[in-house]
């Protein structure tokens, strides 16, 4: 019986422990979360307002709405096919005449006519005209040189001495074509027909820019034709 009535004593100690830890833990708990409301209901809320900028807005539409305008007389202005001429203004003594505005106009035209016109003669002159052919050249390749035939209409004055050539077989015939500034001096070699050796092709090309026709007048380019025949031997 007795230990009956200690087991029971015991029970009885630790509901009662129990119930009133319970009671302190709801106490705490309902504590904290008032200081915590009342800390978030205390704080400051703090507010930014910023006005916009109205002025400004209304500046650049009334711009705006000017610039249409000013466009649309501009507009008017240039699709009116007859526009009114008034007459020069009348002088009288001592004043200062006043020429008309039409008047001005046409010197102002008339002055960008003759300078256009003194441009396009001046670029004229500055540049070369290319002119009908001087003729035909030929000549004859040998061992020994070559053999230049003169029949152009156009004096030769200087030929450089001939390169020495050198191929395993016969080369075709060369031919091309001469630019020849007034001064008499080649400003330009384009070949029509290879010889077959490319050696040999630029010793002539070489050796046509070095060769001096006599001057003329005018600032023409001449061109010609000149044709080199291979002979074996």
């Amino acid at each position: 019986m007795t230990k009956e009535a200690n087991l029971l004593e015991k029970g009885l100690y630790f509901l009662t422990a129990l119930v009133i830890n319970l009671i302190l833990f709801t106490l705490l708990s309902t504590y904290l979360l008032f200081t915590k409301l009342s800390h978030e209901v205390n704080k400051p809320i703090t507010l930014l307002l910023e006005e916009m900028p109205k002025e400004e807005k209304v500046i650049f539409e009334k711009r705006t709405q000017r610039a249409e305008g000013i466009k649309e007389k501009l507009e008017k202005t240039k699709g009116d096919k007859s526009v009114p001429s008034f007459p020069p203004a009348a002088t009288k003594s001592g004043n200062i005449p006043v020429a008309s505005k039409e008047t001005s106009e046409k010197s102002i035209l008339s002055e960008i006519e003759r300078k256009i016109k003194s441009q396009k003669a001046e670029t004229t002159q500055g540049k070369s005209t290319v002119s009908e052919s001087f003729g035909e050249l030929s000549g004859v390749v040998s061992g020994s040189g070559v053999d230049l035939a003169k029949s152009a209409t156009r004096k030769i004055l200087y030929i450089p001495p001939f390169p020495q050539l050198r191929a395993t077989e016969l080369p075709s015939t060369f031919q091309a074509k001469l630019w020849v500034e007034p001064s008499g001096r080649v400003a330009k070699v384009e070949i029509l027909k290879r010889s077959g050796v490319p050696e040999i092709d630029s010793a002539l090309v070489q050796f046509l820019r070095s060769i001096k026709f006599e001057s003329i007048e005018g600032n023409i380019i001449q061109t010609g034709i000149i044709t080199f025949r291979f002979k074996g031997g």
